[in-house]
């Protein structure tokens, strides 16, 4: 895996980090005051200590079979950004961001691959170096599947399976947990969690009406703070391929025949 493919992942597993890390741990607050009368209200969960509404959490999110995750406010570790809804089935759709490397816009269905790099990942992720043909693939998708290497690097962030495997493992450690006040997120009302992970503080809000998804996720690692959001669980990932006159087989791509 590339640096910059590491970098990318490094974002997401923050997300995963928080809810593992808080999902496992067995030795926080677990008794019926846990979080105090934080969890008055909660819907669902009320009543519930710390280390239920997790369990809960970690539940509902592992049972999804697609959502969206996307940082939020401030740019994620070394500056990464990304919005993705993704499946189980390898469907996917998105923008991924990487200060130094660029973004690009990522389309997945199975084992086909469309990607749209801007100018700066021409350059640095593909090694375009020639303005003149940088000014004829802006704008254009490289096709061709998962096991191209063009497109390969940057397939892992579409690996749901992965995030979710990630999630559902144990923690070695375990960590306390509190409950925060009730508070809402998107409209959508939800319950605080907060704890302590290996590299810093860690937030997650929980949903209390519907099923207990995880709504907000965020974690420190290397002194940053990410956010990530997760939304539209279980909606399927549909899009609609590029024009073919705004494709370019990765097969030509490589043969510098770039006019294809």
């Amino acid at each position: 895996m590339s640096s910059k493919t590491r970098r990318v992942c490094a974002a997401i597993a923050v997300a995963g980090l928080a809810v593992l890390t808080a999902a496992c741990g067995g030795d926080g607050d677990d008794g019926p005051e846990a979080g105090g009368g934080a969890n008055g209200g909660a819907g669902s969960l009320e009543g519930l200590s710390a280390q239920e509404v997790s369990d809960r959490a970690q539940e509902a999110l592992l049972s999804v079979e697609s959502m969206r995750m996307a940082t939020v406010g401030e740019a994620g570790i070394g500056g990464t950004t990304l919005d993705l809804h993704l499946d189980l089935a390898g469907s996917c759709e998105g923008s991924v961001g990487v200060p130094g490397t660029g973004s690009v816009e990522i389309l997945m269905r199975g084992e086909e691959v469309w990607m749209k790099p801007d100018a700066e990942f021409w350059r640095t992720g593909l090694g375009t170096t020639d303005p003149a043909a940088i000014e004829i693939l802006d704008g254009r998708w490289l096709y061709g599947d998962t096991t191209d290497p063009e497109l390969a690097d940057m397939v892992g962030v579409c690996a749901l399976e992965d995030f979710l495997s990630g999630v559902s493992e144990d923690s070695d450690e375990p960590e306390e947990l509190t409950l925060g006040e009730a508070t809402e997120h998107n409209g959508v009302p939800a319950v605080t969690l907060e704890g302590n992970g290996p590299e810093g503080a860690m937030t997650m809000l929980v949903a209390t009406e519907g099923e207990p998804y995880p709504l907000l996720i965020a974690g420190e690692s290397e002194g940053v703070t990410t956010e990530v959001e997760l939304s539209a669980f279980n909606e399927p990932v549909e899009f609609e391929e590029p024009p073919a006159a705004h494709i370019l087989d990765v097969s030509d791509f490589r043969a510098g025949d770039l006019a294809a």
